[in-house]
């Protein structure tokens, strides 16, 4: 036999080893005792119970925490521990790890394929339900992706909400318009706002209240949450209610309107707008570094 008829049946030996070590890689390490008793236990239809199923298979590196975190994702009635289940699997879809190496520990086995699609879904659920983490990671992850304009999208959500600058955003100098013509990302939203579209429309307020791009003005970010607010959207009433409730920008203080648009963002599972997070939300800041 030829020398060179040898290399196809190397490389056909190497990629049936290859896939065997990615399987063993991906089995359940999970022992079967207690995995009956992890679902015995997660029948109860409980977060709690679904939870601990979920963070259980995760520490054994077992791909069927996917599924129990769905299902706590998924639980009735709604709270807020709902976002954290949806958070929860964007992470583990971004990285395509179900479990996080110990410390001084090499990383474990890839349980899954990484898939930003099935990140983003979840990722972008958490957000909408108020998460603040999967904000966080979907602006640092749209910015690395070269989505400019969703990445500035979260980034000024999240300043919005924790009243600092962004360290990883853009700054207030480089959004700034150059010789009378705004930004092109500013222009943009600008433009999308004024068509309608609500997201664009919280986008427009939150640079209004922080004045990047635009001129800050607590009384027009205001009228484009508002706008944003009555076609439904829980961001545009939860930013509202922050606004009025604080009382920042030019705007008056006016807890009896922020508790109105608090509640309709409550009722679209908006946890953030629930009273205990919002009235410590709207409390002045010991320090104050949003200027």
């Amino acid at each position: 036999m030829p020398v060179t008829s040898l290399f196809p049946a190397r490389r056909a030996t190497l990629l049936v080893l290859t896939a065997l070590l990615c399987a063993c890689a991906s089995q359940p390490r999970t022992p079967p005792g207690r995995m009956a008793e992890l679902q015995q236990h997660a029948a109860d239809g409980r977060f709690d119970s679904a939870w601990h199923a979920a963070e259980t298979l995760q520490g054994y590196n077992d791909r069927r925490a996917l599924h129990w975190y769905a299902r706590a994702a998924a639980v009735q009635p709604w709270t807020f521990h709902n976002a954290r289940a949806e958070e929860r699997l964007g992470q583990i879809w971004l990285r395509g790890l179900v479990a996080d190496a110990s410390p001084g520990q090499p990383q474990p086995a890839s349980a899954v394929r990484p898939s930003w699609r099935k990140a983003e879904h979840w990722l972008l659920a958490a957000a909408r339900h108020g998460n603040p983490y999967a904000m966080s990671t979907l602006a640092q992850q749209y910015r690395l992706r070269g989505r400019p304009a969703l990445a500035l999208r979260w980034d000024m959500r999240m300043q919005v909400y924790q009243r600092v600058p962004s360290h990883s955003g853009p700054s207030r100098e480089q959004l700034a318009p150059r010789d009378g013509t705004l930004h092109p990302l500013v222009a943009a939203i600008q433009q999308q706002a004024v068509r309608g579209d609500a997201d664009a429309q919280v986008d427009l307020g939150t640079l209004h209240e922080r004045g990047y791009g635009v001129p800050r003005d607590g009384a027009l970010a205001l009228q484009w949450y508002e706008r944003a607010a009555a076609q439904g959207d829980a961001h545009g009433q939860y930013l509202a209610g922050l606004l009025l409730g604080r009382g920042r920008a030019g705007v008056a203080a006016d807890r009896e309107r922020a508790a109105a648009w608090f509640a309709k963002a409550a009722q679209q599972r908006f946890y953030l707008a629930e009273p205990e997070y919002w009235e410590a939300a709207v409390k002045p800041p010991t320090f104050n570094f949003s200027e």
